[in-house]
């Protein structure tokens, strides 16, 4: 059966940002506890959906669900507000911005080796706030190598704070839609699936994916009976496609089928 895709009529007082990724603009709006993005550079919002899809099979429990949708018209995604009304998201580089001044990125550029920059950052976050969000950091960085991700930035990672009772803890992972070769300028569709791969590049810590996931330690799992269960309901599609070059790519470091997985 085909999947409904809802088309979400948003007034222009809903927009609340047009900006902001490394990649580019985006237009995004708000409207009753749910966020709306609409596609700027290819297919994010079936990104997003994929990227949900493989979360709901993992062993990171927080993390953001995207519906597919359309907005006023214009492809893109819907997710529900993760805050509380007590709770602000910090992005790291928020963070560092407040204490240190300037930007976190160009700051990590200063110091050689993947290994000492992810030290410098964890430790910074640690003194800051007293959270290790080194194990959170592995799970991103594995998901990125596996979906591709080339906009994984410091102000797309962060915390959730409670400021009145001092409570600090991981914020759920988000913003994946820059993955599985979505943006078609980069990576046009008269070059191969292959070829496109071998032309990602990754951050924050280091261009390499590999590299920065083998570093912290390859912290996600995913259930891979169940995934491939639940993808076998979803259209064809490159970026349906490029998952499962990279899951079979990537399956003897991050299968693990005995994940007990709701049905999330």
């Amino acid at each position: 059966m085909e999947k409904v895709i809802n088309d979400y009529k948003l007034s222009p007082e809903a927009m609340v940002m047009v900006a902001g990724s490394s990649i580019g603009t985006q237009r995004k709006y708000y409207e009753n506890g749910f966020w709306y993005k609409q596609n700027n550079v290819g297919y994010e919002g079936t990104t997003e959906y994929l990227a949900s899809k493989v979360l709901s099979c993992s062993n990171i429990q927080e993390y953001v669900e995207y519906e597919p949708c359309k907005i006023n018209g214009k492809d893109g995604c819907r997710s529900a507000n993760f805050l509380s009304e007590q709770e602000s998201f910090i992005s790291l580089q928020r963070l560092y911005d407040t204490y240190h001044g300037g930007q976190l990125s160009e700051r990590i550029r200063m110091i050689d080796g993947i290994k000492d920059r992810i030290g410098f950052v964890v430790s910074f976050v640690i003194d800051v706030t007293g959270l290790d969000i080194r194990e959170q950091l592995g799970k991103i960085a594995t998901l990125d190598m596996l979906l591709l991700n080339t906009d994984r930035h410091f102000n797309n990672i962060g915390i959730v704070a409670d400021i009145a009772k001092n409570i600090y803890k991981n914020a759920p992972v988000f913003d994946n839609g820059n993955a599985l070769l979505s943006n078609i300028g980069e990576f046009p569709f008269d070059i191969s699936i292959t070829d496109n791969i071998d032309n990602v590049i990754g951050q924050p810590f280091s261009v390499n994916l590999e590299r920065q996931a083998m570093e912290l330690g390859y912290g996600l799992k995913v259930n891979y009976k169940e995934l491939y269960k639940r993808l076998e309901r979803e259209p064809d599609s490159r970026g349906l496609e490029t998952l499962r070059i990279q899951l079979d790519k990537y399956e003897p470091l991050i299968k693990d089928n005995t994940l007990l997985i709701q049905n999330r």
